[in-house]
């Protein structure tokens, strides 16, 4: 099978054991970057499994893992709102739309061989782009933090303005929740790497939500969850699905940068040899697939292909033992989900998100390299005030200039 490509001292309990912790700690990721997405929880989790099955069969690589992302989950939000209210069966269609005009983007490149151009991305521009998002991210989670309402039609900077005015309708208890929660996380972080803060977090605000009755004090709660595994959705499609198509292909960029990143620096942990062609079609699959689900888009994830490795996995299998996780939970858990508050959901999102900036990075290119620092800096202030797919291309536009003018003037 192609998930099974273990090294010589291989054992089975490794992949057990970090499937578990990789399932358990998916959890709240999932239902979190949902909501970010402008999605019910339920479709984090549907798009938690899927992918893992899906990629098992079908990927490259022994250590990546394909599921809900942060900056993909607010990049599908900035991308259909405009066209679909959030949270709405709607906006779930047009999310089915976007996800299969992605995959089918992703499957053709790979079949038509485009990996290998990869490595030819300025990382100023990825990190700029990864930077912009981190910002948004945490931006958009200040309305669960502090439970208040902020208009989402909004720039970036108005809703931070916004935030200021409310600042005397602050609920109380929401906001002691995501600062308490937010420490707690960092801190444990720093003297207890391997506790698993977040899980315990959720597990005992969900208990004190239940037992102290949170609505009732104004905090938010996620709330209902349909227990059960998804149903099949057949994309409607219209005219209105070409205005994704923009969206489409810079979120395949995207999440293929994200991916590739991420597989190609450990692909020398595995024996047989990771192959980023390959690796195209099976994250294409992986989107259409999921697609007919309704869940949110998948891509490589970071923190979780991180984690999988240092919980000691060595092949797919961790991924598989992960999906039995999620698809029991889906089954017989999530009556309890239901009380879980936002606000510490809202720390979970920071915190994960915070460890995007890449301030080294940042300080080396304004020391060593300006012109890099220019690029990056281009990308994000683009992304930031104009849009996402209008700042990855500004900055690949402002990267590919640069370099040609600073060639021709060597010359």
């Amino acid at each position: 099978m192609k998930f099974f490509n273990p090294p010589e001292d291989y054992r089975y309990h490794d992949d057990i054991i970090a499937g578990i912790t990789l399932g358990v700690i998916t959890i709240p990721q999932a239902m979190a970057f949902a909501l970010l997405a402008g999605l019910p929880p339920i479709y984090g989790l549907y798009g938690s499994f899927i992918p893992l099955l899906v990629y098992a069969f079908t990927g490259t690589s022994n250590y990546l893992n394909v599921g809900p992302v942060s900056v993909i989950s607010i990049f599908v939000f900035e991308s259909l709102s405009p066209y679909e209210e959030p949270f709405t069966t709607a906006f779930v269609v047009a999310v089915v739309n976007l996800g299969l005009l992605i995959g089918l983007i992703q499957v053709l490149c790979g079949v038509f061989k485009l990996g290998r151009f990869v490595s030819y991305l300025p990382k100023s521009v990825i990190s700029g782009f990864v930077q912009a998002a981190a910002v948004v991210i945490i931006i958009s989670q200040l309305p669960s933090a502090f439970g208040v309402t902020l208009s989402l039609k909004s720039s970036y900077a108005e809703r931070l303005y916004q935030l200021w005015l409310s600042k005397g309708d602050f609920n109380l208890m929401s906001t002691g929740l995501f600062i308490g929660s937010l420490l707690l996380l960092f801190i444990l972080a720093k003297v207890r790497q391997q506790f698993p803060t977040a899980i315990v977090l959720l597990v005992m605000t969900g208990i004190a939500a239940f037992v102290f009755d949170f609505e009732a004090l104004g905090i938010s709660l996620i709330g209902e969850v349909p227990q059960g595994l998804p149903s099949l959705i057949l994309p409607e499609f219209s005219q209105d699905i070409w205005l994704y198509l923009p969206s489409a292909f810079g979120i395949a960029f995207v999440t293929s940068i994200g991916s590739f990143v991420m597989a190609k620096n450990v692909a020398d942990r595995q024996a047989k040899p990771w192959k980023p062609n390959q690796d195209l079609v099976a994250l294409g699959l992986t989107k259409i697939v999921s697609a007919f689900f309704g869940s949110l888009v998948p891509a490589g994830s970071f923190n979780r292909s991180i984690l999988v490795i240092k919980s000691g996995a060595k092949t797919q299998l961790a991924g598989l033992v992960a999906a039995l996780i999620l698809i029991f939970t889906l089954l017989f858990l999530t009556p309890i989900v239901y009380y879980l508050p936002q606000a510490v959901i809202a720390a979970i999102i920071v915190y994960s998100v915070y460890f995007l900036f890449d301030f080294p990075l940042i300080i080396e290119f304004w020391s060593k390299d300006k012109k890099q620092f220019v690029y990056l800096l281009t990308t994000a202030i683009t992304t930031l005030s104009v849009g996402f797919v209008e700042g990855i291309v500004t900055g690949l536009i402002i990267a590919v200039l640069g370099e040609y003018f600073l060639k021709s003037k060597s010359v």
